[in-house]
Protein backbone atom coordinates (compact mmCIF):
# COMPACT_ATOMS: atom_id res chain seq x y z
CA UNK A 1 0.00 0.00 0.00
CA UNK A 2 1.29 3.46 -0.64
CA UNK A 3 2.28 5.87 1.92
CA UNK A 4 -0.26 8.69 2.42
CA UNK A 5 1.46 12.11 1.93
CA UNK A 6 0.15 14.29 5.54
CA UNK A 7 0.23 17.95 6.29
CA UNK A 8 2.01 18.32 9.73
CA UNK A 9 1.95 21.97 10.39
CA UNK A 10 3.08 24.59 12.45
CA UNK A 11 0.68 27.82 12.84
CA UNK A 12 1.92 31.61 12.94
CA UNK A 13 -0.83 34.15 14.49
CA UNK A 14 -0.81 37.71 16.09
CA UNK A 15 -4.37 38.37 17.43
CA UNK A 16 -7.58 36.76 17.92
CA UNK A 17 -6.39 33.27 16.75
CA UNK A 18 -9.96 32.80 15.58
CA UNK A 19 -8.38 31.11 12.14
CA UNK A 20 -5.68 29.30 14.25
CA UNK A 21 -8.51 27.63 16.36
CA UNK A 22 -10.76 26.84 12.96
CA UNK A 23 -7.38 25.00 11.82
CA UNK A 24 -6.41 23.40 14.75
CA UNK A 25 -10.34 22.39 15.30
CA UNK A 26 -10.21 20.83 11.87
CA UNK A 27 -6.92 18.99 12.54
CA UNK A 28 -8.44 17.41 15.37
CA UNK A 29 -11.16 15.65 13.18
CA UNK A 30 -8.71 14.76 10.12
CA UNK A 31 -5.75 12.19 10.31
CA UNK A 32 -4.03 13.89 7.25
CA UNK A 33 -3.93 17.38 8.61
CA UNK A 34 -2.00 17.88 11.81
CA UNK A 35 -0.79 20.96 13.87
CA UNK A 36 1.59 20.51 16.41
CA UNK A 37 2.18 24.04 18.20
CA UNK A 38 1.49 27.92 17.16
CA UNK A 39 4.03 30.46 16.75
CA UNK A 40 2.95 33.72 18.23
CA UNK A 41 4.87 37.53 18.50
CA UNK A 42 2.20 39.12 20.99
CA UNK A 43 1.99 38.26 24.51
CA UNK A 44 -1.63 39.96 24.33
CA UNK A 45 -2.99 38.19 21.53
CA UNK A 46 -6.21 35.62 22.17
CA UNK A 47 -4.85 32.82 20.06
CA UNK A 48 -2.81 32.26 23.43
CA UNK A 49 -5.72 30.86 25.33
CA UNK A 50 -7.38 29.79 22.32
CA UNK A 51 -4.27 27.56 22.24
CA UNK A 52 -4.36 26.42 26.23
CA UNK A 53 -7.99 25.79 25.60
CA UNK A 54 -7.47 23.08 22.69
CA UNK A 55 -4.54 21.61 24.56
CA UNK A 56 -1.81 22.63 22.07
CA UNK A 57 1.57 24.45 22.39
CA UNK A 58 1.97 28.04 21.92
CA UNK A 59 5.28 29.28 21.64
CA UNK A 60 5.44 33.11 22.50
CA UNK A 61 8.30 34.96 20.48
CA UNK A 62 8.87 38.82 20.95
CA UNK A 63 10.74 40.38 17.73
CA UNK A 64 13.38 41.76 20.10
CA UNK A 65 16.74 42.96 18.44
CA UNK A 66 17.02 41.57 14.56
CA UNK A 67 14.53 39.99 12.05
CA UNK A 68 17.51 37.58 11.75
CA UNK A 69 17.61 36.96 15.85
CA UNK A 70 14.27 36.94 15.78
CA UNK A 71 13.80 34.43 13.34
CA UNK A 72 16.41 32.29 14.96
CA UNK A 73 14.55 31.78 17.82
CA UNK A 74 11.51 30.50 15.62
CA UNK A 75 13.48 27.98 13.98
CA UNK A 76 14.88 27.18 17.71
CA UNK A 77 11.30 27.00 18.30
CA UNK A 78 9.95 25.00 15.01
CA UNK A 79 13.38 22.25 15.90
CA UNK A 80 11.47 20.57 18.51
CA UNK A 81 9.16 19.46 16.01
CA UNK A 82 7.96 16.92 13.24
CA UNK A 83 6.08 19.59 11.24
CA UNK A 84 6.85 20.76 7.39
CA UNK A 85 4.04 23.11 6.62
CA UNK A 86 3.31 26.67 8.01
CA UNK A 87 0.32 28.22 8.41
CA UNK A 88 -0.19 32.10 8.66
CA UNK A 89 -3.24 32.85 10.41
CA UNK A 90 -3.25 36.37 10.91
CA UNK A 91 0.34 36.78 11.30
CA UNK A 92 1.21 40.46 11.51
CA UNK A 93 5.24 39.57 10.66
CA UNK A 94 6.73 39.46 6.67
CA UNK A 95 9.07 36.42 6.90
CA UNK A 96 12.77 36.93 5.97
CA UNK A 97 13.46 35.27 1.99
CA UNK A 98 16.17 33.40 3.66
CA UNK A 99 13.26 31.75 6.02
CA UNK A 100 11.09 31.16 3.24
CA UNK A 101 13.62 29.50 1.00
CA UNK A 102 14.22 26.94 3.60
CA UNK A 103 10.66 25.77 3.24
CA UNK A 104 11.26 25.81 -0.84
CA UNK A 105 8.87 22.08 -2.22
CA UNK A 106 10.08 21.98 -6.01
CA UNK A 107 7.29 19.62 -6.17
CA UNK A 108 4.95 23.24 -5.58
CA UNK A 109 7.77 25.53 -7.08
CA UNK A 110 7.43 27.55 -3.73
CA UNK A 111 7.35 27.37 -0.29
CA UNK A 112 5.66 25.31 2.16
CA UNK A 113 3.88 28.78 3.48
CA UNK A 114 0.78 29.45 3.22
CA UNK A 115 -1.03 32.49 4.02
CA UNK A 116 -4.82 33.80 4.16
CA UNK A 117 -5.63 36.98 3.14
CA UNK A 118 -8.81 38.99 3.49
CA UNK A 119 -9.55 40.38 -0.28
CA UNK A 120 -9.38 39.12 -3.37
CA UNK A 121 -5.89 39.35 -3.98
CA UNK A 122 -4.41 41.04 -6.43
CA UNK A 123 -6.71 44.01 -4.73
CA UNK A 124 -5.75 45.38 -1.09
CA UNK A 125 -3.03 43.96 -0.48
CA UNK A 126 -1.63 44.53 3.13
CA UNK A 127 -3.60 45.48 6.45
CA UNK A 128 -6.90 46.46 7.06
CA UNK A 129 -8.02 44.99 3.91
CA UNK A 130 -11.81 44.07 5.02
CA UNK A 131 -11.89 48.12 5.79
CA UNK A 132 -10.04 50.14 2.51
CA UNK A 133 -12.43 47.48 0.55
CA UNK A 134 -16.03 48.56 2.52
CA UNK A 135 -14.56 52.17 2.08
CA UNK A 136 -13.81 51.57 -1.51
CA UNK A 137 -17.57 50.88 -2.02
CA UNK A 138 -16.55 47.88 -3.52
CA UNK A 139 -20.35 45.25 -4.89
CA UNK A 140 -17.55 42.20 -3.62
CA UNK A 141 -15.23 41.36 -1.66
CA UNK A 142 -13.26 38.03 -1.06
CA UNK A 143 -10.71 36.00 0.82
CA UNK A 144 -7.24 34.15 -0.75
CA UNK A 145 -5.49 31.50 0.36
CA UNK A 146 -2.24 31.91 -1.19
CA UNK A 147 1.68 30.37 -1.21
CA UNK A 148 4.22 33.10 0.90
CA UNK A 149 6.79 34.73 -1.12
CA UNK A 150 9.25 37.22 -0.30
CA UNK A 151 6.37 39.96 -1.60
CA UNK A 152 3.37 41.27 0.52
CA UNK A 153 0.28 39.00 -0.16
CA UNK A 154 2.16 38.12 -3.93
CA UNK A 155 2.49 34.49 -3.93
CA UNK A 156 0.71 32.06 -6.04
CA UNK A 157 -2.67 31.92 -5.45
CA UNK A 158 -4.52 28.50 -4.11
CA UNK A 159 -7.99 29.70 -3.61
CA UNK A 160 -10.37 32.79 -4.29
CA UNK A 161 -13.47 33.09 -2.92
CA UNK A 162 -16.42 36.09 -2.77
CA UNK A 163 -19.12 37.32 -1.19
CA UNK A 164 -21.28 40.35 -1.89
CA UNK A 165 -22.20 43.53 -0.42
CA UNK A 166 -25.21 43.85 0.61
CA UNK A 167 -26.92 47.14 0.65
CA UNK A 168 -27.47 47.54 4.07
CA UNK A 169 -23.81 46.47 5.11
CA UNK A 170 -21.85 48.16 8.38
CA UNK A 171 -18.09 47.77 8.25
CA UNK A 172 -19.06 44.86 10.99
CA UNK A 173 -21.35 42.92 9.01
CA UNK A 174 -18.78 43.58 6.41
CA UNK A 175 -16.10 42.05 8.25
CA UNK A 176 -18.42 39.26 9.67
CA UNK A 177 -19.14 37.92 6.55
CA UNK A 178 -15.57 37.85 4.84
CA UNK A 179 -14.04 35.62 8.30
CA UNK A 180 -16.99 33.30 8.04
CA UNK A 181 -15.76 32.56 4.25
CA UNK A 182 -12.16 32.71 5.74
CA UNK A 183 -12.70 29.78 8.06
CA UNK A 184 -14.33 27.31 5.43
CA UNK A 185 -11.82 28.17 2.43
CA UNK A 186 -8.64 27.88 4.56
CA UNK A 187 -9.88 23.91 5.00
CA UNK A 188 -11.18 23.86 1.65
CA UNK A 189 -7.83 25.44 0.25
CA UNK A 190 -5.99 22.92 2.94
CA UNK A 191 -7.42 20.05 1.03
CA UNK A 192 -6.58 21.33 -2.07
CA UNK A 193 -2.56 20.97 -0.90
CA UNK A 194 -3.86 17.62 0.31
CA UNK A 195 -5.03 16.34 -2.87
CA UNK A 196 -1.75 17.53 -4.79
CA UNK A 197 0.16 16.09 -2.39
CA UNK A 198 -1.18 12.42 -2.90
CA UNK A 199 -1.78 12.47 -6.32
CA UNK A 200 2.19 12.91 -6.27
CA UNK A 201 3.11 10.74 -4.19
CA UNK A 202 0.85 8.01 -5.66
CA UNK A 203 2.52 9.34 -9.24
CA UNK A 204 5.99 8.77 -8.02
CA UNK A 205 5.33 5.63 -6.51
CA UNK A 206 3.44 4.19 -10.35
CA UNK A 207 6.98 5.35 -11.47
Amino acid sequence: MAHKEKIRSIIFASGSGTNAENLIRHAAENADFSVAAVICDNTDAGVISKCAALGVPCHVILFEGSKHSHEEKIRKALSAYDADWIFLAGYMRILSAEFITEFYDPAFGCARIVNIHPSLLPAFRGKDAYARAFTKGVSESGVTVHFVDSGIDTGPVILQRSFPRIADDTLGSFTARGMALEYKTYIDAIALLLARLQNKNLQEKRA
